[in-house]
């Protein structure tokens, strides 16, 4: 074997992860392909992960360098310049691979020259190995056309003059999962995926919650940076509406309800007027109590009296969109690109999430966009002979899952062409992922608790 150019480059970035570094190698040295280099990243790791790879030293398949910290996005900038395999994959120094991995995926590159990169479907371990569930990925192209599901950063091979092309990593990020790079990739490059689970990727710590949280705060401003890039700063002009009742079917989600010291209606329209992509704000309601206190407490937004008739419980919302579209088209010739649909019912709903939403639209032109919080447990129909698993597929496994993911109320983002042909949603639906504290939809006495100690305790704890 020639080691100054394997086939391919697995690199691994190394930080304080001693307890598991020595099962992540030994990952790599028993791949059933022999051509391949690693890379071996220590980031400044203050524990005791030198004297691990001090017996490594001597292995000419392994290099392993040793920085000051430097964090992830930088350290793999470093490695893909010192990568000399044809195809690169990164594993993080805690998590580990099949022994197959890298015989399977390099394959697929060889006999699919159309294609830049692949990834596979992955196992969930916890912090002692074992296997929690198997997530498997939609096959692209047969299950999946719409690619704002990213690979995983971990798993994934991808051609090295791709990678270089590309630029590598956005070092000004401190904290992602590769979504820029596969923003940059799909708009230029093809992926593909295996429906084979060849990674362990290892969930643990005291505060995943608190690090889903950063990657979801980062992808937001990944979208935003990729749109003033790559789109010339391009978002659709969106309406944003508010469609209030005064006395709602649940009188716990009625507006002037007490939410820790402040109405409910209040948390909406106060992040609602942050929301940096809506061009104009419309607080719909037939309630003249609600429209004064629009007009006094939040006079940037127009509070615009609608029929009664559209405040009943049968109503659609469709038809307040278009009576407000009407009236503003008459009254000012004003006529938006897309309409964002904002109920006060979700109080936790912040202003980032609306800009998400608009910046989604525009990087993958779909027809509308909703907010949704990913459902974890395994979901059932009820059918003739009773409850019917919600997939088709066999459940193999009892830990197999594909992702579900539940509408939680906060967003509804369409084109203008949707809510005239009478829908609220189009054939075309992205989304944007809230977590669970997010998405508390007020509806009844223990939605309206939670929410209180949220707003009071949660934030305090880190």
């Amino acid at each position: 074997m020639d080691h100054t150019s394997p086939k391919v480059t697995v690199y691994m970035p190394c930080y304080n992860y001693a307890r598991f570094l020595e099962q992540a190698i030994r990952s790599v040295l028993v791949q059933t392909l022999p051509d391949w280099e690693l890379i071996i990243i220590n980031d400044g790791s203050t524990d005791n992960t030198l004297d691990l790879l001090r017996n490594y030293e001597n292995d000419p398949r392994i290099r392993i360098i040793e920085q000051e910290n430097k964090g992830l996005n930088v350290s793999i900038n470093i490695a893909l310049r010192l990568a000399n395999g044809k195809y690169i994959i990164r594993l993080d120094a805690d998590d580990c691979f099949d022994e197959n991995i890298l015989l399977v995926l390099s394959n697929i590159l060889e006999t699919k020259p159309e294609v830049g990169l692949v990834y596979p479907d992955y196992y969930h371990i916890n912090e002692r190995g074992e296997i929690l569930e198997t997530v498997r990925r939609q096959k692209i192209g047969e299950e999946v056309e719409l690619l704002d599901l990213p690979a995983h950063g971990a798993c994934t091979m991808i051609r090295k003059e791709c990678m270089v092309d590309l630029k590598g990593y956005d070092e000004a990020f401190s904290c992602q999962d590769g979504y820029d790079l596969w923003l940059k990739f799909i708009r230029k490059y093809k992926p593909y995926n295996v429906n084979i689970p060849l990674f362990y990727y290892r969930q643990h710590g005291k505060n995943l919650s608190k690090k889903m949280e950063r990657i979801l705060e980062t992808r937001g401003n990944i979208k935003k940076i990729f749109i003033d890039k790559y789109g010339n700063g391009y978002r659709p002009r969106v309406l944003g509406v508010i469609p209030v009742v005064g006395q709602s079917i649940y009188s716990q989600s009625e507006p002037f309800v007490e939410l820790a010291g402040k109405p409910l209606i209040w948390y909406t329209l106060d992040e609602v007027q942050r929301a940096k992509s809506l061009d104009k704000i419309v607080l719909a309601s037939e309630d003249d109590s609600v429209l004064e206190y629009t007009r006094k407490q939040f006079p940037g937004i127009v509070a615009m009296k609608r029929p009664d008739e559209f405040a009943r419980a049968t109503s659609r919302v469709q038809d307040t969109i278009t009576y407000v579209m009407d009236r503003l088209k008459e009254d000012s010739d004003y006529e938006p690109d897309a309409v964002c649909v904002l109920y006060i019912s979700t109080p936790l709903r912040r202003a980032g999430h609306i800009d998400k939403a608009i910046d989604t639209m525009a990087i993958f032109d779909v027809d509308s966009v909703v907010s949704i919080q990913e459902e974890l447990a395994f979901c059932y129909r009820h059918r003739r002979f009773g409850l019917s698993p919600v997939h088709k597929s066999r459940r193999n496994m009892r830990i197999e899952r594909d992702a579900i993911y539940k509408e939680n109320g906060a967003i509804y983002l369409s084109k203008t062409r949707v809510f005239k042909n009478g829908r609220l949603l189009g054939k075309k639906i992205g989304h944007i992922s809230m977590l669970p504290w997010e998405s508390i939809k007020v509806n009844s006495e223990f939605d309206l608790w939670m929410a209180t100690k949220i707003l009071a305790d949660w934030k305090k704890k880190d």
